[in-house]
């Protein structure tokens, strides 16, 4: 196969953290399109990353029409990944859209079945269940080490770490706060690490209060009279197994975690584990009974994996070879519908039953 030649809309900090670093590293690609409404940023990640020959969009129709694109990659605000993934779809590119899939389930239906009427790939960039540790868990629980699992429980706790640039202070342009940011991640770990998606019901609720105290934000300052969504969130989800999910996100607490990312922990009938340190990506810490006693040990891992690259690499070689991304687009409709759910929940405060 020739190289693939990708456009990517929107030039923000996802794009150039992630998707065009990673991108830029394989040599079977060509990025030959950028598109942003300020355009100075597609020449300015043009001279970072030696794009020379991309061509610059403003409007994302022109990019999506474009016939010399094969794939696009979405990361824009979140109330645009529906509209812009169906175009690109429907101008038959594969697409990559950034989490959370969109703003509501019924929107994530709707992407999954222009994909399919396109005959196109889709994935999500859920991108954090790929860092060594989880990866490690999930192969210890595929061995049934853990034996029935029951409790999970994942968070990201940041104690000033609310991203005050772009548009994530504005439900209007943003979807919502920290459930649209953080959420997708500290919602699909568990139930990717135990390859369980059936949602019975979610009970959940979300705050606002520390948006009035914005000192020592450490992405600087915002504006109060224009933040108008949560900043913490808390949700349990049981599933149809009977299996329970704790999950808690927030950009602003005074509580300390000592892992600075999303982790995940989990208790089965022969052993439980956890995420835990500094360097979470790849510690792990086991917790079981042998010969009547208890045993903390820490397995090994040696190997070195980065999960944006892991994500991206998936994602190339699934269009490559025609077999399935590594983030399904049907876990994260998942994702999104259990998101709308704490939402709905935290709105009546009742229990959201799943069909």
């Amino acid at each position: 196969m020739s190289k693939l030649r990708i456009g990517v809309i929107g030039i923000g900090v996802i794009a150039t953290t992630k998707h065009i670093p990673s991108l830029i590293k394989r040599d079977d690609i060509e990025i030959r399109a950028l598109c942003d409404i300020e355009p100075g940023r597609c020449e300015k990640a043009k001279a970072d990353f030696n794009l020379d020959g991309a061509k610059v969009y403003t409007d994302y129709h022109e990019l999506c029409a474009d016939p010399e694109l094969d794939v696009v990659h979405v990361c824009t605000p979140n109330p645009l990944h529906c509209p812009m993934t169906i175009e690109a779809l429907e101008h038959g590119k594969h697409v990559h859209c950034e989490k959370p899939m969109a703003c509501t389930w019924a929107d994530t239906q709707k992407m999954i079945a222009a994909a399919k009427k396109a005959g196109k790939k889709l994935t999500v960039g859920l991108q954090w269940r790929f860092n060594p540790a989880p990866l490690k868990m999930k192969a210890l629980i595929k061995e049934g080490f853990f034996g029935d699992i029951y409790y999970m429980k994942s968070q990201q706790l940041r104690p000033r770490r609310l991203p005050a640039y772009g548009v994530y202070t504005s439900k209007e342009l943003n979807g919502g706060g920290v459930l649209m940011d953080g959420g997708p991640h500290s919602i699909d770990l568990p139930m990717w690490l135990t390859d369980n998606y059936d949602v019975a019901s979610v009970r959940g609720v979300i705050f606002d209060r520390m948006k009035y105290y914005p000192e020592g934000n450490d992405l600087g300052p915002w504006d109060v009279e224009h933040f108008d969504v949560e900043d913490t969130a808390m949700a349990m989800i049981t599933m149809k197994n009977g299996m329970m999910i704790y999950m808690e996100t927030a950009w602003l607490i005074n509580m300390l975690q000592e892992a600075p990312g999303v982790v995940a922990s989990l208790a089965g009938t022969k052993a439980g584990a956890d995420m835990v340190g500094p360097k979470f990506e790849s510690s792990l810490r086991i917790n079981q009974y042998i010969d009547g006693k208890l045993n903390i040990s820490s397995p090994e891992i040696t190997e070195a994996v980065n999960m944006n690259e892991y994500d991206i690499n998936h994602w190339i070689e699934a269009i490559k070879n025609d077999t399935d991304p590594a983030v399904l687009p049907e876990q994260a409709a998942v994702v999104t519908r259990v998101i709308e759910a704490i939402y709905e929940s935290a709105a009546t405060g009742r229990t959201v039953v799943f069909d």
